[in-house]
């Protein structure tokens, strides 16, 4: 099923939206029922007996997707959203219906197309059923010979909202626990029944749980006391149960006022919590809220009526999709770090910063025991009356846009650019020292970043090669503990004489003078006779190959995969773009991508590697890397670009999509090759049939229509229709656009019975194409 996408920057969709309902929107009012066989189509609504409701599909006023819900019918302003079907949207309106078969309702688009199923209650298609919209906005799946059974209730599914009627808690009928949940990129939470208390619930975040008590006006006990209902207000005023990250509130519709005001919230302050005071709010030692710093009321009335929970926004846009000069302004005083922060490893408050600015959707970051950063949005900001005092630095957009500050911006580009050369230059001469020594004889002096280590010191770090991490073409790969390293190290013996001396003299040449936080770290060598050892910092995670292929190790969420694909293009973005030597890594796989223990991607294994002068665009060398993610080029004998890289990267973008191997030859439809079908549903538009299916459907559809795309532009025949590493960090972080790219020529004769261009080898054909 398709779920509703998680927040990019500050576009985020909550499942209770609010948006403004215009007259004449050109939907069609039907009944209030749907019958055995019969379907409400995209353009049309059902409406509740007593008009007070209407089901249908709506766009929450961001992006195409339209989504199934209910909504108030007579408010002419703005009205709450209340999803259903765990919020499966649909792009072709006009070709999208909810239907009744059986006793289970099921969205289609275009007739066929299935996304989404209410559970059955009976293993009978024949059992006589219908669907209702009631008055209290709950839609009901009813057994039309004892109308007292309900089947299927929305009821039972809300997302972060509650209509009066609605509960929360165990319903002892069906044995289900009903709570509220509000999800976001970076922050969750929910809202459940406690029934060890008298109205009693526990409001959740991912940080931590608070309990509170409803008034016993707002709620009526029911089992017991293991569930509770949202009573209606007895002067039949409009009102809702809305959950927000960290705060719960119900909203009263206020005709005085013409908005939503609320009429009781918890925490009632933002002393006790403050998640009161909403996104980008603060709460002052005086238990009042303020934006912070750039910020201003989202919803000035809201603020004017003491209702804070939906926060502010920024006055500046911020500058980084255009010319990058955003600031920080420091915000000090703090009771304590905002909620969820995400740790980065860095080395300093510049590379904090730094790490910050890299990222466009990265709002603050503080440096003080460690870095860290926050994505999207801050929540929970409190000034403290009292030391400890802590504080952040939070990112504005820049007001400038003078030539002078053009130029000024210009004048530290070429500084930190010739300090960089420098620093490059003077690597270049440390390395050169002791290169000399390093492959004429066995002795070694330790100069320059790296250190070498006696092989009687390998051999006590990892108990005499006693973990084996992994073995493959190369050699094997050992765990060890060196002295003062706290994670470890992973320690690669080099097997193989001539292969052995050629790999290791492009590993150090390579990744020796090189840093990026994308890039594996290379800590030091050991040469002992014609044993050749790496020493490289320890990836708690692994490599990727282990993670989407596997399915003994933990499935990696939609976000999770994402942010893998961003980190794998920045670090090649830095070999391609951004080193003195221009560096093609010949071997993109997802073997050779390690993921430390936040599961940030590192690129491995240099041993293929070529070094390209920049006065060269392009190299003729014997062919090398791994059958299945080589370019065209590589096989018809051309000189090889950065472009390659770009061809094995589109490759492994798939795989991270699919969770398949796209080098196994399989039936996709007419296609045997999963990149020739995914280049045709990218086309068509259907990119969740790509996604893999262990996900469930739950990623956000825009970044994988974004993903999904980017992947078929780097898979372009020819080189220059790819675009640079670069290119790919942008479009993936959503800086540019990203147009359908044409299915590669070489993938039109891809279909069943015709795979002779897929650039697959027999074992003994590669083996006479990679001899040097």
């Amino acid at each position: 099923m398709a779920r509703l996408p998680s927040s990019r920057a500050t576009l985020t969709v909550p499942l209770a939206a609010i948006f403004l309902l215009l007259t004449g929107n050109g939907y069609s009012a039907t009944t209030d029922t749907i019958l055995p066989g019969e379907s409400m189509s995209g353009n049309q609504t059902l409406i509740s007996k007593n008009g007070e409701f209407e089901l249908g599909f709506f766009n929450p006023g961001v992006g195409i997707h339209y989504f199934v819900g209910v909504r108030l019918r007579k408010l002419t302003s703005y009205s709450p959203t209340f999803w259903i079907g765990d919020r499966v949207y649909v792009v072709d309106l006009p070709h999208a219906s909810l239907e009744l078969f059986g006793d289970s309702l099921f969205i289609k688009e275009n007739g066929a197309s299935l996304w989404w199923s209410s559970p059955s209650s009976s293993s009978s298609s024949s059992v006589a059923a219908v669907a209702i919209l009631l008055d209290t906005g709950d839609l009901v799946v009813r057994d039309t010979r004892n109308a007292s059974r309900v089947m299927w209730r929305s009821f039972d599914y809300p997302g972060d909202a509650l209509l009066p009627g609605g509960r929360i808690g165990l319903d002892v009928a069906t044995g289900k626990n009903v709570s509220l949940t509000f999800e976001g990129f970076s922050h969750n939470g929910s809202l459940r029944a406690d029934p060890s208390r008298t109205n009693g619930f526990v409001l959740a975040t991912d940080r931590r749980d608070v309990l509170g008590v409803f008034p016993n006006w707002m709620v009526t006990s029911q089992d017991n006391g293991r569930s509770m209902s949202l009573n209606r207000d007895p002067n039949n005023s409009v009102e809702f149960l809305q959950l927000k990250v960290g705060q719960v509130s119900l909203m009263r519709w206020s005709e005085s006022d013409a908005g939503w005001v609320s009429r009781w919230t918890f925490p009632s302050g933002c002393k006790s919590g403050a998640f009161f005071c909403g996104d980008f709010g603060a709460c002052t030692i005086d238990g009042e809220c303020r934006c912070v710093d750039g910020f201003t009321p989202s919803d000035a009335k809201e603020w004017r009526l003491g209702y804070f929970v939906t926060g502010c926004s920024r006055s500046v846009k911020l500058s980084c999709e255009t010319n990058g000069d955003d600031s920080f302004a420091v915000v000090d005083r703090l009771q304590g770090l905002p909620y969820n922060g995400f740790d980065e490893t860095v080395d300093s408050d510049e590379d904090c910063r730094a790490a910050c600015l890299n990222k466009c959707y990265c709002v603050a970051y503080s440096y003080e025991s460690g870095c860290k950063l926050w994505y999207y949005n801050l929540y929970n900001v409190s000034f403290a009356d009292k030391p400890p005092y802590r504080k952040i630095y939070v990112r504005l957009g820049s007001k400038i846009r003078s030539k002078r500050g053009l130029d000024t911006r210009w004048i530290v580009l070429l500084v930190v650019g010739s300090v960089a050369v420098a620093s490059a230059i003077l690597a270049l001469v440390l390395l050169f020292r002791y290169r000399r020594d390093l492959f004429g004889s066995s002795q070694f002096t330790a100069e320059g970043s790296m250190v070498v280590y006696s092989y009687a010191q390998i051999k006590k770090a990892t108990g005499n090669f006693s973990d084996k991490l992994g073995e493959g073409g190369f050699g094997s790969v050992f765990r060890g503990t060196l002295p003062g390293s706290t994670t470890g190290v992973a320690v690669k013996s080099l097997k193989g004489l001539a292969y052995a001396e050629k790999q290791f003299r492009t590993e150090v040449q390579t990744v020796g003078m090189i840093r990026h936080t994308n890039l594996v770290r290379l800590l030091g060598f050991c040469v002992n006779g014609n044993k050749k050892l790496l020493v490289y910092e320890y990836m708690p995670n692994g490599s990727l190959d282990a993670h989407i292929f596997s399915e003994k190790s933990s499935l990696l969420s939609w976000e999770v995969r994402y942010q893998i694909a961003i980190g794998i293009a920045k670090g090649l973005a830095y070999l391609h773009e951004e080193c003195e030597h221009c560096i093609i890594h010949c071997d993109i796989k997802p073997e050779n991508i390690l993921l430390d223990e936040e599961f940030s991607p590192k690129i491995a294994d240099f041993g293929m590697a070529k070094l390209l002068g920049r006065q060269f665009n392009a190299a003729l060398t014997t062919i090398r890397g791994t059958r299945g993610y080589l370019a065209p080029e590589w096989i018809y004998g051309q000189p090889i670009t950065k472009k390659a890289d770009v061809y094995s990267f589109g490759i492994v973008l798939f795989e991270i999509i699919s969770g398949r191997r796209s080098t196994v030859a399989m039936k996709f439809g007419d296609h045997r090759y999963f990149p020739s079908y995914a280049a045709s549903q990218v086309n068509e538009g259907d990119v969740l049939c790509l996604l893999d299916g262990r996900l469930e459907g739950n990623a956000n559809v825009e970044e994988l229509d974004i993903t999904c795309r980017v992947a078929c532009w780097c898979i372009q025949d020819r080189e220059n229709d790819r675009p640079s590493m670069g290119q790919v960090v942008h479009m993936l972080e959503g800086v540019v656009d990203t147009d359908v790219p044409p299915i590669p020529a070489s993938f039109q004769n891809l279909v069943e019975g015709d795979d002779s261009d897929i650039h697959i080898y027999s074992e003994e054909s590669w083996r006479l194409r990679t001899q040097d």
